[in-house]
């Protein structure tokens, strides 16, 4: 119940900013994904895992980085991974919004998933991007937020 109160704490924080902020720019104002970007596989797991900073949090209930990261690709950065349980994670990163944003669009398109452009949003504090064609037929959802000196990015499955 606590993984969940937290995936949608996150979720709902996300909507308000991005709602506060004009709601994003069209899908065209987002940076484009390089074409020499690497594929997914080629990105290394999270060295580290600690609970989201001043969330205390039990040890017990985070996952290896390692077992995060087989489900989905993280910068090699990534640092506070915690597993919010029902395969979201969340963790914060030093790229850019823009950066963070090409990163899975390259990762995921790379894998062969097809990006939901009419519900991308992207602006100078947040974005939300959507991506189909996992095999459990549910969509993966990638929100970022800008928190000054990083940037927290939440994946999950909807």
């Amino acid at each position: 119940m606590k993984k969940n109160y937290l995936l949608a704490i996150v979720m709902i924080t996300t909507l308000v900013l991005l709602t506060a902020c004009g709601g994003g720019d069209s899908p065209d104002a987002a940076p484009p994904v390089p074409a020499e970007a690497a594929p997914a596989a080629d990105v290394q797991p999270a060295d580290e895992v600690s609970p989201i900073a001043n969330t205390p949090q039990p040890a017990e209930e985070l996952a290896p980085a390692a077992e995060i990261a087989n489900e989905f690709p993280l910068p090699d950065d990534a640092k506070n991974t915690t597993d919010l349980g029902d395969g979201a994670i969340t963790f914060q990163t030093d790229l850019s919004l823009p950066d963070a944003l090409t990163f899975y669009r390259s990762a995921f398109i790379g894998e062969g998933y097809v990006e939901r452009e009419i519900v991308t949003s992207f602006n100078d504090t947040a974005f939300s991007v959507v991506f189909d064609g996992h095999a459990s037929g549910k969509a993966i959802v990638v929100q970022g937020v800008n928190l000054g000196e990083s940037v927290q990015v939440t994946l999950s499955f909807d």
